[in-house]
C-alpha cells in the first residue's frame, strides 16, 4: 500500500499532462508531422530518381498526401477566415462580437486537425485492412492450413 502512496502524486501529474496539456498541443504537432511529411514528399519528388518510386497501392499513396495536404492547409484557411469573421463580426454586430466570433473560429481550426487527422488514421486503416486481406486471399491456398489437409487425404 505505500508503494501505491508514493506513485499517486507523480500519477496525477502525469494524467493532468496527458489530459490538459496533451489536449492543447496534439495538435501542433499533428499540424507539423504534415509539414514535414510533404517537405520530404517534395524533396523526394525533385531527387535524383524524380520520385517516381512505383507504389503497389497509388490511390492509397494519394489519399494520404491529400489526407496531409487538407492538414496542413486548414490552418492558412483558418487564418483567413478569422480575419474575414472578426472584421465581418466588428462591422455586423460591434467590435467585442466580432473578437468574440474570431476567437471561436480560431478555436474551431486549431482543434480541427485532430478531427481531420482522426478520419485520416481511420480511413487508411480500412484500407490497410482491405489490401493486406485482398493480399490474403491471392496467395495459393496449399499454403495455409487446408492445404496440408487435402495433401494428407491424398496420401491416405
Amino acid at each position: 500500500m505505500s508503494q501505491l502512496q508514493q506513485k499517486i502524486g507523480p500519477a496525477i501529474v502525469q494524467a493532468l499532462i496527458v489530459c490538459i496539456v496533451r489536449f492543447f498541443t496534439i495538435p501542433l504537432s499533428i499540424w507539423k508531422g504534415a509539414a514535414l511529411r510533404l517537405a520530404d514528399r517534395r524533396e523526394a519528388a525533385s531527387g535524383p530518381d524524380d520520385g517516381r518510386a512505383k507504389s503497389e497501392f497509388p490511390v492509397l499513396d494519394w489519399i494520404r498526401t491529400a489526407w496531409d495536404g487538407m492538414i496542413f492547409l486548414s490552418w492558412f484557411v483558418g487564418a483567413v477566415a478569422v480575419v474575414l469573421t472578426l472584421l465581418g463580426g466588428m462591422f455586423s454586430f460591434g467590435f467585442l462580437a466580432g473578437i468574440g466570433s474570431a476567437f471561436a473560429v480560431l478555436v474551431y481550426f486549431y482543434f480541427s486537425v485532430i478531427l481531420m487527422s482522426f478520419f485520416k488514421e481511420s480511413l487508411i486503416l480500412i484500407l490497410s485492412i482491405a489490401t493486406n486481406v485482398e493480399k490474403l486471399v491471392s496467395k495459393p491456398a496449399a499454403d495455409g492450413p487446408a492445404g496440408a489437409g487435402e495433401a494428407q487425404k491424398q496420401t491416405l
